[in-house]
């Protein structure tokens, strides 16, 4: 007789990044102004340091676009596949991540270069991501980079860290007690991408293992 093996549990897929679902922080501004405050023709630059979740609110803008059914394309130029894309991409709203991933690269810059001028004759609003933007070389890009409105956004503190935890167990049907959220935000870096990944780990391991998330689990993953 053949032995049934149990298939190891998996979570739940990660919900899509909205607005909705965006641990806001100190960001309200930000938020606001891509939520609804942007201007047809405008062009925006969202910074923060890796981890604060440009990503996420660009996701979320591009779905909400996309919900009120306006015409737009989104590139992830951390993925060097999208980046022969800008030569060609014509639309009334641009959603471009990751800007600064092209950055020190003749050809990568001189694509987004010309891709910028031929949207601003065309008047499309351009959103855009960066951590940094030391690294541009061709001073016209920087220039044309610098003629966005800037928009900053600020590191999650502790407790919008622990909101984050606890949402992300609760996305899950986990219980997430506030004395392993504590634990664990105080022992890690204030990044929320890093401390989301560590949470998936987390529950899937309490998911394989059928219990609850603790402390000694925390501190076995951390080691």
């Amino acid at each position: 007789m053949t032995e049934m093996r149990q298939m190891p549990l998996s979570l739940k897929p990660p919900r899509r990044p909205s607005f909705d679902n965006f641990i806001v922080g100190q960001n309200q501004s930000v938020v606001a102004t891509l939520q609804h405050g942007l201007i047809p023709g405008e062009w925006y630059l969202l910074m923060g340091p890796t981890g604060s979740g440009s990503s996420h609110l660009l996701a979320a803008c591009f779905q909400s676009l996309v919900q009120q059914e306006e015409d737009v394309a989104y590139l992830r130029l951390s993925d060097l596949k999208h980046w022969a894309l800008l030569d060609n991409l014509t639309s009334p709203w641009i959603v471009i991540d990751d800007v600064d991933h092209l950055a020190g690269d003749d050809d990568g810059e001189r694509s987004l270069f010309n891709a910028l001028n031929r949207w601003r004759l065309a008047r499309s609003t351009v959103i855009m991501s960066a951590v940094s933007l030391a690294g541009i070389e061709l001073p016209d890009l920087g220039s044309r980079l610098g003629q966005s409105t800037r928009l900053t956004l600020k590191p999650l503190d502790e407790s919008d860290l622990k909101t984050l935890v606890c949402r992300l167990a609760q996305d899950q049907d986990m219980q997430m007690p506030e004395e392993v959220a504590n634990y664990l935000v105080s022992r890690t870096k204030r990044n929320a991408s890093e401390l989301s990944e560590l949470m998936t780990q987390l529950m899937q391991q309490a998911l394989s293992e059928r219990r609850a998330i603790t402390i000694p689990m925390v501190r076995a993953l951390l080691a």
